[in-house]
C-alpha cells in the first residue's frame, strides 16, 4: 500500500444563488474554486482530498504539487499520524499556516478516504459515529444588496433550514436578516475579523436584541487573543478558529480564555487527523466545537464525517447551488438535515466527467 502518485485537479465551478452578485474574498464572484487531490497506491486503490480553497486555490496547487506532495512518494499510507508528522517536519521552514497547511490538509483527507476504503469503513464509523444525521445551517455568502439578502433568507427558510449564518458586517443588513428570517430561525453573524475592541463592543451592544447565536471573528487582527477575551464580556457567543492553523495554537486560544465556541477547519487545520486533536483538546477543557466549512467537496464530506462525531454541533453547508458537483453522491441537505454518508472512507463517488469539465489547471 505504498504511494505512488500524488495528482491535483483545480475546478472552477459555476453556482447559483437565490438572488444578486455574491462575494468571496472581497470579490464579487459566480464561481467556487475548488482544489482536489488524489492519492493512489500500489495495491488499485486512490483516495479524494480537497485543500483550501478558494481565491487562494492557485497558491495552494503550487506549493501541493511542487514542494508537499513529491515527499508522499513512495512511503506507505496506512500510517497516517506517522506520515503527516514527517511531511510537517520537512516543510515547517515554510511555515504550518497557508498554503504549505492546506496542502497537507488536503493529503490527510485523502489519506483517510483511502483507509476507509482499505478497510471497508466509512471515515465515521473509524472515528466513533454517535450520529447518522446532523442538523444543518445555512451559511450565506455575503450579499451586495438588501433584495437579494431578502430573496436569500426566504429561500432558506422555504428550504426548511432552522439556523442561518450571515457573512454581513452592518447594523442594517444584520437586522434585515432578523426580520426576514423571522423569530423561530436561529441567526449567527460571520464577520471576517473587520473591528478593534471599541468597534466591536458598540456592535454586540446594537445587535443585542437580535439575539444572535453567536459572533464570529469579530476583531482584527484575528491573533488579538486578548482582545477576543474581553469582548466575551459584552455578552454574545464569541467563536473563531477558521484560520487557525494547529492544536498549539488552538491551546493559546483556550489558555487566553478567548472563545466560547471554537471553529476549527478541515481544509486548512492539516485534515481530519489535526482535527481530531483540536476536538480532543476542546473536549478536555469543555468548549463546544462547531466546524468551519466552507466547502463543498472532500471537505464538506470529511466535516459531515466528523461532526457526525460529535453530540450537538451542526454542520455549516454554503447556500449556493454548483451547476454540476464532481461529487454528486454527498448527500442532499433536506429540512435542514444531513445524513451521514454510509460507503467506504467518504462515502462519496467522485465523478471523473465533471472533474475535467471544469478543470482549470
Amino acid at each position: 500500500m505504498k504511494i505512488i502518485a500524488v495528482d491535483s485537479f483545480l475546478l472552477a465551478l459555476p453556482y447559483r444563488t437565490s438572488g444578486g452578485f455574491h462575494y468571496i474574498a472581497g470579490r464579487p464572484s459566480n464561481t467556487l474554486a475548488m482544489l482536489l487531490v488524489r492519492i493512489s497506491t500500489d495495491d488499485g486503490l486512490s483516495g479524494w482530498g480537497e485543500a483550501f480553497g478558494h481565491a487562494g486555490a492557485a497558491a495552494t496547487k503550487s506549493m501541493l504539487d511542487t514542494l508537499v506532495a513529491p515527499l508522499l512518494i513512495g512511503e506507505r499510507a496506512d500510517d497516517i499520524g506517522a506520515l503527516m508528522t514527517s511531511v510537517r517536519r520537512k516543510i515547517h521552514l515554510f511555515g504550518l499556516s497557508g498554503p504549505a497547511i492546506y496542502a497537507v490538509s488536503g493529503l490527510d483527507i485523502a489519506l483517510w478516504d483511502l483507509l476507509g476504503k482499505r478497510e471497508g469503513k466509512s471515515i465515521a464509523e473509524l472515528l466513533g459515529r454517535r450520529r447518522s444525521d446532523v442538523p444543518v445551517y445555512a451559511s450565506f455568502l455575503r450579499c451586495s444588496s438588501h433584495d437579494a439578502l431578502q430573496q436569500t433568507c426566504a429561500s432558506a427558510v422555504a428550504e426548511g433550514y432552522r439556523t442561518v449564518k450571515l457573512h454581513e458586517i452592518t447594523v442594517d443588513r444584520i437586522a434585515a436578516a432578523r426580520h426576514g428570517l423571522g423569530p423561530d430561525v436561529a441567526l449567527a453573524v460571520d464577520t471576517n475579523c473587520p473591528w478593534d475592541l471599541r468597534e466591536a463592543t458598540a456592535m454586540v451592544e446594537t445587535v443585542r436584541e437580535l439575539n444572535l447565536l453567536w459572533l464570529e471573528e469579530p476583531i482584527w487582527p484575528p491573533d488579538d487573543y486578548a482582545t477576543l477575551a474581553a469582548l466575551r464580556n459584552a455578552g454574545t457567543p464569541i467563536s473563531a478558529g477558521e484560520n487557525v492553523s494547529s492544536q498549539c495554537e488552538f491551546g493559546r486560544l483556550l489558555e487566553a480564555n478567548a472563545l466560547d465556541i471554537l471553529q476549527p477547519s478541515v481544509c486548512k487545520v492539516g485534515g481530519i487527523s489535526e482535527m481530531l486533536k483540536v476536538l480532543d483538546l476542546s473536549n478536555r477543557q469543555k468548549v463546544d466545537t462547531i466546524p468551519h466549512c466552507g466547502y463543498l467537496g472532500p471537505g464538506y464530506a470529511a466535516t459531515l464525517h466528523l461532526v457526525s462525531t460529535l453530540e450537538q454541533a451542526p454542520l455549516e453547508r454554503l447556500y449556493i447551488e454548483l451547476e454540476e458537483t464532481p461529487f454528486p453522491s454527498i448527500p442532499a441537505v433536506v429540512d435542514g438535515w444531513s445524513s451521514v454518508p454510509a460507503g467506504a472512507g467518504l462515502g462519496c463517488d467522485v465523478d471523473t466527467g465533471i472533474v475535467e469539465r471544469y478543470r482549470v489547471a
